[in-house]
């Protein structure tokens, strides 16, 4: 009669006996059972095989006694505790090497590597995998006989249980790991060959590939003992074995895996289930019913120094929303995941979050809307264990808030400012443990509301200059990397389109009142080409004819090497789609003049002054008697504006030049003629000017000026043109270029004809009004008086100049009123002496 292998010893009776495999010798009031059993305890999950000596097969060969005898008479000599006992005695024995047949072949499990596993080891997985226990300890003779018919599973059940019951991707936290123990049940059934019902046992590395698992109780080793989860319903035991093969830790197993696993720390692997069918009551590896790839993520262990570093030097100080990824986000959907609520640390930067975003490294990773592309996960932390961390950003004014009702909230509120915390807590029984606050960051998240095409069209025609002129220090200061050619010939955010430094900003209106610093340097705010632009909606590009296919570094330099010269440029505002530029999209588009200037060094601008600028000029009383503020007449005088602007129409600096001689004037610039300039090719914004007057005037501009000069009637002036460098597209008065004395002669309107000596002559403040609208070169008076340097006087010098022009002063009316009344007072008083003469000679 042959062994059963499917039948089970329960641990209180030995249910039956092969006669071809023990033989009972009752000596002494004891039986010696000698045999080879097919399985020690049904719930044994060590492979460790129970091995007998040769003497058993002899004996075993010899016995002739039927198996209902052997059964009766065990079950007569031993209570179910003592059979219990006596055989886990024979299995020690069995198993010690000391006593240990050398010659035994016929291990109960064979793992794939013969490994002896100690007795501690082999106790604790028999407790993991242990059924749960009835109220009693003893199982009646009619239970034994029931329990006889042992299920069978079939070969297609475990295929299916092994496709449907177990998940794709395993992820461990990392207290699991760094709390298994050898000997323990964690590393059981990884890289060894071990029955199939031990699958799911508790504190089992393999358990948490049970889908399951999810939702069954975890005790670290096993501690707790709870249930067993089995791989397929109704496995019937013994039939099948399994083992998980760990991509990249061949060879190892027990606790040289677990050893290995642990330095490793964070690590994905590769893992591969195997389910054998079984051969005489041991695994047949030829034999392979099921098998299934997934993914298993060890975590290791992250300190609170390291979340603290990473929450730090990880995210952002303020966080910019684009408008689209609010207007599109759905719930159910992952935007407000995290946000007013507390979730797993790991997850705070998944696809399609708005925590993502408030890490750095979001800057260069993908997003898809409501994470449809499903992206990686961006990690907070490197090598962040999972389940040891939880976090939550609270937004002020949303509390209370979370999931659709706070993602209505937002779109309602539409483009606005929010001040949030990002808040981190260690975890408790797998639960975040929000009395332990591990870390917190206070931040700015701005989130923006839609912008219309209608919107950016309007913006475009209306905020865009026709024709730009970039002052030469510009393009030869522009270093790479840098942001000046950003934008040109190539595709970034409409919101960019004007930093600071950067080309495209010069094609705003906004910018001739804003400040530049080249390379952005200084950092001044960005110019909005539309007011209240929403963030990611929309894409720019500025293309530049005869530099097609030329950006950033290799763009700079052509420009450059090309120096001054006019180009024609595009302006391109694209839509966006999941996050970037649609180039089928074309949103609003024009056409402009881009003028870049090159160089003008310092000799050449003290040879312009030297050799263009006249040495006394005259200028006509109708030049002054015409003139208005605002208007161009006195830009430039006693105030610092760009040098190309020295020659322009209707300015009094224009007849400076000598070129002037021949070029048309039109009083305040009406007839907008072209202006002079005081060096061919000066580089425009490379250079400033003023032409400072003596005399009373010093300290005075605009309506003041004009005022005083009418007052001081014809009058000579000496003034001194000085140039200076630019700095950060401004004057920089520390620099001066090149200066030179010069005469003016200005003449005022004639009020009195009597004669006078050289130079004076009764004049009166002209009543010419002072308002009026002009046009041509006003517009550059009223915008470079705004750049305005104040003139102090120097003291004994310019005292000495005041006295001298009192001398020059004419007389007044009153003077010589008084004058006349003498002279005829004189006659009068001439006339009756000589009548008092006449009258006594006659006597005489």
């Amino acid at each position: 009669m042959k062994f059963n292998p499917n039948q089970s010893y329960t641990r209180w009776s030995i249910r039956r006996l092969s006669v071809g495999v023990a033989s009972v010798v009752v000596a002494s009031g004891f039986f010696i059972l000698v045999g080879q059993p097919s399985s020690v305890r049904a719930d044994v999950v060590n492979p460790t095989p129970a091995q007998v000596g040769t003497d058993a097969t002899s004996v075993s060969e010899k016995s002739d006694l039927p198996a209902e005898v052997l059964k009766k008479a065990v079950d007569v000599a031993f209570p179910s505790e003592q059979a219990e006992s006596t055989l886990k005695a024979s299995l020690d024995t069995t198993s010690s090497p000391e006593k240990a047949d050398e010659t035994a072949k016929d291990p109960v499990v064979a793992p794939k590597e013969e490994v002896q596993s100690q007795a501690d080891s082999k106790n604790q997985i028999e407790d993991a995998v242990k059924p749960v226990e009835g109220p009693t300890s003893t199982v009646s003779g009619q239970d034994r006989e029931a329990s006889e018919a042992q299920p069978v599973t079939t070969p297609a059940e475990v295929q299916k249980g092994v496709a449907d019951n177990t998940k794709d991707t395993v992820d461990v936290p990392a207290s699991y790991l760094d709390r298994a123990n050898f000997p323990g049940p964690f590393t059981a059934g990884v890289n060894q060959v071990i029955p199939y019902e031990a699958f799911g046992g508790d504190g089992m590395l393999t358990r948490l590939l049970l889908k399951a698992s999810d939702k069954a109780p975890w005790s670290d080793n096993g501690t707790a003992k709870n249930p067993a989860l089995p791989p397929v319903e109704k496995l019937g035991k013994g039939l099948y074995f399994y083992e998980v093969d760990l991509a990249g830790t061949q060879g190892k197993s027990d606790k040289d895996l677990l050893d290995l696993l642990k330095q490793n720390g964070t690590q994905s692997y590769k893992a591969t289930i195997k389910v054998y069918g079984s051969k005489d009551g041991k695994a047949d590896l030829s034999n392979l019913v099921a098998t299934k790839d997934l993914d298993v993520n060890l975590n290791g262990l992250t300190t609170p120094a390291e979340v603290q570093k990473g929450v730090a030097d990880n995210t952002k100080d303020t966080v910019d929303v684009p408008a689209s990824y609010l207007d599109r986000a759905n719930f159910p959907g992952p935007f407000t995941a995290g946000v007013n609520q507390v979730i797993p640390y790991e997850f705070f930067a998944g696809d399609g979050m708005l925590t993502r975003l408030i890490l750095k490294a979001s800057d260069k990773a993908p997003w898809s809307d409501n994470g449809s592309a499903k992206n990686p996960a961006l990690p907070p932390v490197e090598k962040l264990g999972k389940g040891l961390y939880f976090y939550e950003v609270d937004l002020a004014g949303t509390q209370g808030k979370s999931d659709k009702e706070l993602l209505d909230l937002l779109k309602q509120n539409g483009t606005q400012s929010y001040k949030a915390t990002i808040k981190v807590y260690g975890a408790k029984d797998g639960k975040a443990d929000l009395s332990n606050l591990v870390a917190t960051k206070d931040l700015d998240v701005n989130l923006n509301g839609l912008t219309t095409p209608v919107e950016v069209q309007k913006g475009v025609a209306d905020n865009t200059k026709d024709t730009v002129d970039v002052p030469a220090t510009y393009l030869d200061k522009a270093n790479f990397p840098g942001p000046f050619t950003a934008g040109v010939n190539q595709v970034i955010p409409y919101e960019f389109f004007a930093g600071d430094g950067m080309l495209t900003r010069l094609i705003l209106k906004a910018s001739d009142k804003a400040p530049w610093s080249d390379n952005g340097s200084a950092k001044n705010p960005t110019l909005p080409p539309v007011e209240k632009l929403g963030k990611g909606l929309y894409f720019y590009e500025v293309d530049l004819a005869g530099t097609q296919g030329k950006s950033d570094k290799e763009l700079l330099d052509f420009l450059k090497q090309n120096g001054t010269q006019s180009y024609k440029a595009t302006i391109k505002v694209y839509s966006a789609k999941d996050g970037k530029a649609d180039l089928s999209n074309l949103v609003a588009t024009k056409d402009l003049t881009v003028n870049l200037n090159g160089l003008t060094t310092p000799n050449q601008v003290k040879e312009s002054v030297v050799n263009n600028v006249k040495d006394m000029i005259d200028v006509p009383a109708s030049y002054l008697d015409k003139a208005k503020v605002p208007g161009p007449f006195l830009a430039g005088v006693n105030q610092v504006i760009p040098y190309e602007a020295f020659g322009g129409d209707g300015m009094l600096t224009r007849l400076l030049l000598k070129a002037s001689d021949k070029a048309p004037w039109s009083d305040n610039g009406t007839a907008k003629n072209p202006a002079l300039l005081p060096l061919e090719g000066l580089a425009k914004g490379q250079y400033f000017y003023e032409v400072d007057l003596n005399g009373n005037t010093v300290g005075k501009d605009g309506q003041a000026l004009l005022e005083q000069l009418r007052a001081n009637g014809t009058h000579t002036y000496l003034a001194t043109v000085k140039v200076y460098g630019a700095k950060d597209g401004k004057p920089d008065l520390t620099n001066l270029i090149a200066t030179r004395q010069v005469t003016i002669q200005l003449r005022g309107k004639e009020m009195a004809t009597i004669p006078s000596q050289q130079g004076q002559m009764n004049t009166k403040p002209s009543e010419t009004g002072s308002t009026g609208t002009t046009e041509g070169m006003m517009g550059t008076n009223h915008h470079m008086s705004d750049m305005k340097v104040d003139q102090p006087a120097s003291s004994p010098m310019a005292n000495m100049m005041k006295k001298d022009d009192k001398a020059m002063l004419p007389n007044t009316g009153e003077a010589q009123t008084a004058t006349a009344g003498l002279g005829i007072f004189g006659l009068a008083l001439a006339g009756l002496v000589g009548l008092l003469g006449l009258t006594t000679k006659r006597e005489d």
